[in-house]
């Protein structure tokens, strides 16, 4: 003979659930920091390197690691605009190199940020630099490589603390939108059912099924009447 079994279950929203097994489901969750949305701080990167440095939009790639490995960190590669470069990071102190350019006795054929090192290198700032391409005048050959070299590491320099900001920028966000606070505030929009210790209900049990809320009187034993309030 087939046989009918009923199942009662108790289930409860996560903001009803005790702190301690909000903990605990919040430190079990392997998902939820995959759902942190990063672009905003990268746009704002990006457009400060476009703004600064003249970085066309076509070549510029970032690269970051927020997860505290070793090696974590951010880096980039582009092509920048070289008379962007010139105008607003050279300053008075490469006034020389400026003449040198102004007067046609060096021509500055392309600036980079590159990879440094393997290309497997971990994603972290010291992984790459500027490197520039440029023509000369062979008569003032040692002044220019001088001088240019000069400029090559203080624009490496300039990106590197870009890049440094960029990922503490990264960090900061990251932590703060996978915080337990964060988690209770996304958890509690959520329609998931709980059991009391923090397991998750099989939807398949509560799906087409009646919830009572409400509460039965305590009967005496003389009392045969069964009651039920919902």
């Amino acid at each position: 003979m087939p046989k009918t079994y009923k199942t009662e279950i108790i289930g409860y929203t996560f903001s009803e659930l005790s702190e301690e097994v909000k903990q605990k489901i919040y430190e079990n969750d392997d998902y939820f920091s995959e759902s942190v949305d990063l672009s905003p701080i990268e746009d704002d990167f990006r457009e400060t390197l476009m703004s600064e440095y003249g970085a066309g939009l076509d070549s510029l790639e970032v690269y970051y690691d927020v997860s505290y490995s070793q090696g974590s960190g951010a880096c980039c590669v582009a092509e920048l605009d070289v008379k962007t470069v010139l105008e607003k990071r050279t300053g008075s102190y490469f006034a020389e190199l400026l003449d040198m350019i102004e007067s046609g006795k060096v021509e500055i054929d392309t600036i980079n940020i590159v990879r440094c090192g393997p290309a497997n290198f971990y994603n972290h700032e010291n992984t790459c630099q500027v490197e520039m391409q440029y023509s000369h005048n062979p008569t003032k050959f040692a002044d220019i490589i001088s001088t240019t070299v000069e400029l090559e590491q203080m624009l490496t320099n300039g990106i590197r603390e870009e890049l440094c900001d960029f990922h503490s920028k990264l960090q900061d966000h990251y932590e703060e939108s996978t915080s337990f606070e964060a988690y209770c505030e996304y958890m509690c929009s959520s329609d998931v059912v709980f059991t009391e210790d923090g397991n998750v209900v099989d939807p398949t049990f509560i799906k087409n099924s009646f919830i009572i809320d409400g509460y039965q009187l305590s009967l005496g034993f003389d009392d045969y009447t069964e009651h039920s309030f919902t």
